[in-house]
């Protein structure tokens, strides 16, 4: 992996060297556009129509449109000037709880690892934090912004989270949402469906199909093979009430790894049926077999 940002984490009086990597990488299949007639690529150019003509990078500048058709361009300097932007730190203002940041905020999360020196500082702050159970808040400046940001523990890794600020946060008031209080025997139902299936999370488990499917008929095409597709899904069965709908889908197995684990339940206890019955013929040879012997023994006392 290449470190995407180096600096320091400070904390009071304390500072620790650390290089920041992405911990995550989208593994979305990239489509280029063609020009239909002859498959050659299209291409972008930076142009301006007013002059007509195709520029350079050193002849681009940024601008904020404040009105339409109304900029103020900001320099590169401008930009680097600014307090956050020339700072390579990661400012530890606070610590909450663990659990206390709304999974909403999350954006995306780097790996922490220790620069050269700093290693003993870094499992110190790593070893805080996993014991008190808190998480750090911090801001930091990335990619020409300052974020919000939230340093975790996971497994031996210090974690930074940047997080949205709550002005970036949809108002979910902003929606039409009815107040339903469903009956005992509807959310009795609900639960027994939640329930039956319920799994551990395990991400190896979870594959990008529809990745995998796109990938093999990209493959087929490159070998010249025939595409089958699949066929249209047939209509779902019509219901005529939640109750119905809960109802039928308990009757149906569950997929998945709730499927699988249904199954290795089902075999347990089809295995300790056919052991109890085992037990109870093992328990009812021992009964007649004593019942045979005080049999003889009444025969020989007469």
């Amino acid at each position: 992996m290449k470190a995407i940002w180096k600096g320091s984490i400070n904390f009071a009086l304390v500072s620790i060297r650390v290089k920041l990597y992405a911990a995550t990488q989208r593994k979305e299949l990239s489509f280029k556009l063609l020009h239909k007639a002859d498959n050659a690529p299209i291409e972008y150019r930076r142009h301006c129509p007013q002059d007509n003509k195709d520029l350079s990078w050193d002849e681009i500048v940024r601008g904020y449109e404040y009105r339409k058709r109304k900029f103020v361009v900001i320099t590169g300097d401008e930009f680097k000037a600014l307090p956050q932007f020339a700072s390579k730190s990661i400012n530890i203002e606070g610590f909450v709880g663990a659990g206390e940041i709304p999974s909403i905020y999350f954006d995306k999360v780097y790996y922490m690892e220790p620069d050269e020196g700093s290693e003993r500082p870094y499992g110190l702050l790593r070893e805080a934090i996993r014991e008190t159970g808190k998480t750090a808040m911090a801001r930091v400046a990335l990619k020409e912004k300052e974020h919000l940001a939230a340093l975790g523990v996971h497994g031996d890794v210090l974690l930074l989270q940047t997080l949205l600020y709550q002005e970036e946060v949809a108002d979910p008031k902003e929606l039409s949402i009815p107040e339903v209080k469903p009956n005992k025997d509807e959310l009795s139902l609900a639960k027994e469906l939640i329930n039956r299936f319920a799994v551990k999370f395990d991400p190896s488990r979870y594959k990008d199909t529809y990745r995998e499917a796109l990938m093999n008929v990209i493959n087929a095409k490159i070998e010249g093979r025939e595409i089958k597709l699949a066929p249209a899904a047939p209509p779902g069965p019509k219901v005529v009430s939640l109750m119905e709908a809960l109802r039928k889908s308990l009757e149906k197995p569950p997929r998945g790894e709730a499927g699988l684990k249904a199954k290795e339940q089902k075999g347990e206890k089809s295995k300790k049926g056919e052991k109890n019955e085992k037990n109870g013929l093992r328990r009812g040879g021992r009964k007649t077999h004593g019942n045979g012997r005080a049999l003889a023994h009444s025969k020989g006392g007469a």
